[in-house]
C-alpha cells in the first residue's frame, strides 16, 4: 500500500537525471511524487509527468520558497525532500518512516553514499558522507535527502530564503523544541566529479554559512570550528586509518573553498536547485 508521503524534488533542467531519480523514488510506494520545476527547456516536466507526478511549474523562485510550494500543497502526513541527483534504496521510506515515528522527530535525514566511486573526487565524498552523515539520535542539521512530519514544516512557515534553506529550516526546528536527527536507511548521490564544479559548489556553502551567521549571530563560532577544524580534521582522520591516505586532501580543499566563500559573502543562487549541503 502507498505510504501517506509526498517525495518532492525540486528541479531545473534534469533531463539527464530526472528518471532514475523517479525510478528509485516510485520503488518506494509514496502517495504522491511532486516535481516543482524551476522553468526547465528541456524534457524535466515531461518525464516527470510520464512518471506520475505532479508537477508545479514554479518558476525561478529560489530554492527555498520552491521547498515551500511542495509542502504546503500536500495532504500527506509525510513530506519527503529529495534532490535529483539522489537516488533511493527501495526500502528508503520504509525505514524512514519506522524510525522517524519511533524516535518523535520533526525531521529525519537518511544516511548517504556516492553513487559512483571511480575518481578521486567522488571516493573523497563517499567518505565524507560515511564520516558526515552517519546515523545520529539528536542533530541539529538535517540535509537531504530528509522526511519531515508535514504538520512541523507547517508550524512555523516564515518564508524561506533560497540559499542553505535546510540550514534555515533546521534552525527553526531547534529553536521550536522539534526533534531531529540522521536514520539509518541509505540513499545514493551522484556527486561533483572535477575541480570547478566542487570548487563552485564548496564556495557556495561559505557563502550560505554567512548568510546564516548574518541571521544567527550565535552561531557564528560554531561555524568557523566547523570549517576550520570538523571538515578538514575530524572528518579525514578516520578514513586515514580505514586506508584512505589522502582524504585529508579532499578535506582541505573543501575547507580551503568554502572558507573563500565565507570571505566573499553571503550570495544567491541563480536557480532553485542549491548545492547539496550535507555537513
Amino acid at each position: 500500500m502507498p505510504h501517506s508521503v509526498s517525495i518532492q524534488i525540486c528541479a531545473l533542467n534534469e533531463e539527464a537525471n530526472i528518471a532514475e531519480c523517479l525510478s528509485a523514488v516510485v520503488a518506494n510506494q509514496p502517495e504522491e511524487i511532486v516535481i516543482i520545476d524551476g522553468g526547465s527547456s528541456d524534457r524535466t516536466v515531461e518525464i516527470a509527468r510520464e512518471f506520475g507526478a505532479r508537477v508545479i511549474e514554479a518558476g525561478r523562485l529560489g530554492l527555498g520558497p520552491s521547498r515551500q510550494l511542495g509542502y504546503r500543497s500536500t495532504s500527506c502526513r509525510y513530506s519527503a525532500f529529495v534532490d535529483a541527483d539522489d537516488r533511493l534504496a527501495p526500502d528508503w521510506t520504509d525505514i524512514m518512516i519506522e524510525e522517524l515515528e519511533a524516535g518523535g522527530y520533526a525531521a529525519l535525514q537518511s544516511s548517504l553514499r556516492a553513487v559512483q566511486t571511480g575518481s578521486w573526487w567522488s571516493r573523497g565524498w563517499n567518505q565524507y558522507f560515511i564520516e558526515s552523515v552517519r546515523p545520529t539520535a539528536d542533530t541539529t542539521m538535517v540535509g537531504r535527502p530528509a522526511l519531515f512530519l508535514t504538520s512541523a514544516l507547517l508550524q512555523n512557515d516564515e518564508d524561506l530564503i533560497s540559499l542553505d534553506e535546510d540550514t534555515h529550516l533546521s534552525r527553526r526546528f531547534e529553536l521550536q523544541g522539534l526533534r531531529q536527527g540522521i536514520g539509518t536507511a541509505i540513499a545514493y548521490r551522484h556527486v561533483e566529479d572535477s575541480w570547478p564544479l566542487n570548487r563552485r559548489k564548496w564556495q557556495s556553502y561559505g557563502r550560505g554559512y554567512r548568510g546564516f551567521v548574518n541571521e544567527h549571530p550565535s552561531r557564528r563560532n560554531a561555524l568557523i570550528r566547523h570549517m576550520a577544524l570538523t571538515i578538514p580534521i575530524s572528518r579525514s582522520w578516520r578514513p586515514v586509518k580505514r586506508g584512505h591516505i589522502d582524504q585529508p586532501a579532499f578535506g582541505l580543499l573543501m575547507a580551503a573553498s568554502i572558507g573563500i566563500g565565507w570571505l566573499q559573502g553571503p550570495g544567491s543562487l541563480e536557480t532553485p536547485k542549491a548545492a547539496n549541503r550535507d555537513s
